[in-house]
């Protein structure tokens, strides 16, 4: 028996190793080919708890959704001098968006006008515009803001920084992403702010990776992101930092002596000074924090409202933060980027909807939850206008609006339960 048992071994085995040999081949052929050259990248611990003033609440299912279904991620806000909204869209359109009424104590549908009007587009017009593989040709404006002198200037993250006439509804190149800055092309431009001497500072996210693969960056964790700066009256562009990590949304500080970068894929805010005896350098300003980073605005409040593209917190995810995971493993990160559609990827990405106020210091001061995205589904943007936040993301399908009244009441109705 023991002879007949020896003998029919190698038979049994001889399955299951040819499985594990095509098995191993197949993920090191995933590996070797993979689209992404990641580096190791480990988070801060613990996860941020939702305590404090991360205490779960339920307050941006008070805002109101406008335009559903007839805007495609309008993702920032600018305001021009008259009170009008301005957003840009996946679709490649800048728009404006005009509030009738002020004089509410809360926001509703009917305080705005029916549909958004079409200012500009920054690409060609195409029906499949909106979807990922349509954005080079039809532009995706981004970040935005009115410059003193009347003219609202734009980063679109495929065509370059750019400069609109919204009286006109015209539009002319200051920079083209061909052109670059530094002998360096841009690939994702994202945000920008404008300082007092009207110099115009931006980022470019990464030099390898278009917006609409920004997930591959996410997976690299490649410190390839830069802040720059664009000199208005010499229409010279230079480098100001490099080294970042997904820079994002910028914003200058509240006295202009610094500049906060979001370093969206290490879920971080970096900090650039100015002024000062620091001047030139650069330092971190709010670290593992509780979700990843997408725009940081100024509120009236003296603090920033910052919102987060997807959340990491303690009790997020049954897993933990999928990122957190994987950041320190290259290699299962290169097999994780070659079997996966880019798309996804949102499977792993817990459905909360989260904004933070985090004051000058960097210090989470308060926070905003609508835990089931039953309202709102996710925060790139809050811009405050007016007594009333706008809330914007890349993927949304409407344009959230929260007046403060609403938010006031919504926060005192959480904390009496």
């Amino acid at each position: 028996m023991k002879d007949n048992a020896a003998g029919l071994l190698p038979f049994r085995i001889e399955p299951l190793t040819s499985s594990l040999i095509c098995l191993v081949a197949i993920v090191m052929w995933c590996v070797v080919n993979s689209p992404i050259e990641p580096l190791p990248f480990t988070f801060p611990a613990p996860l941020p708890r939702l305590e404090g003033p991360l205490r779960e609440n339920k307050a941006l299912q008070a805002a109101v959704r406008l335009f559903e279904g007839r805007i495609l991620g309008p993702e920032s806000f600018a305001v021009d001098e008259n009170g009008t909204i301005y957003t840009g869209t996946a679709d490649g359109r800048i728009l404006s968006i005009y509030r009738i009424s002020t004089n509410k104590s809360s926001s509703s549908e009917e305080q705005f006008d029916k549909s958004p009007h079409l200012v500009v587009r920054t690409g060609l017009a195409h029906p499949h515009c909106g979807q990922p593989h349509m954005e080079e040709q039809c532009g995706r404006p981004k970040g935005m803001k009115f410059g003193p002198d009347g003219y609202l200037y734009v980063v679109d993250s495929y065509k370059g920084l750019i400069k609109v006439d919204v009286h006109k509804e015209k539009m002319e190149t200051l920079v083209s992403s061909e052109v670059g800055c530094d002998g360096l092309p841009f690939r994702f431009l994202n945000s920008l702010d404008i300082a007092p001497d009207d110099g115009i500072y931006f980022t470019d996210s990464t030099f390898k990776w278009q917006r609409r693969d920004f997930r591959y960056a996410v997976l690299e964790t490649r410190p390839d992101g830069r802040l720059l700066h664009y000199d208005s009256t010499t229409g010279v562009c230079r480098t100001v930092l490099s080294g970042l990590y997904l820079a994002n949304g910028l914003t200058l500080s509240h006295d202009k002596t610094f500049i906060l970068v979001n370093e969206m894929s290490v879920a971080r805010i970096r900090r650039y000074f100015l002024s000062g005896k620091k001047k030139g350098t650069s330092d971190v300003f709010a670290d593992n924090l509780p979700g990843f980073p997408d725009n940081i605005k100024p509120n009236s409040r003296g603090n920033y409202f910052v919102g987060m593209g997807s959340v990491r917190f303690k009790g997020s995810s049954p897993i933990g933060s999928f990122l957190d995971l994987i950041a320190p493993y290259p290699s299962l990160k290169k097999f994780i980027a070659a079997i996966m559609p880019l798309q996804a990827y949102n499977v792993f990405m817990p459905k909360h909807a989260l904004a933070v106020e985090i004051d000058d210091s960097g210090i989470i001061v308060n926070s905003l939850h609508d835990p089931e995205a039953e309202t709102i589904a996710a925060v790139s943007e809050l811009f405050e206008f007016n007594n009333t936040l706008y809330i914007g993301h890349f993927q949304s399908s409407y344009l959230g609006v929260l007046h403060m009244n609403d938010l006031n009441e919504q926060r005192g109705a959480c904390n009496e339960t």
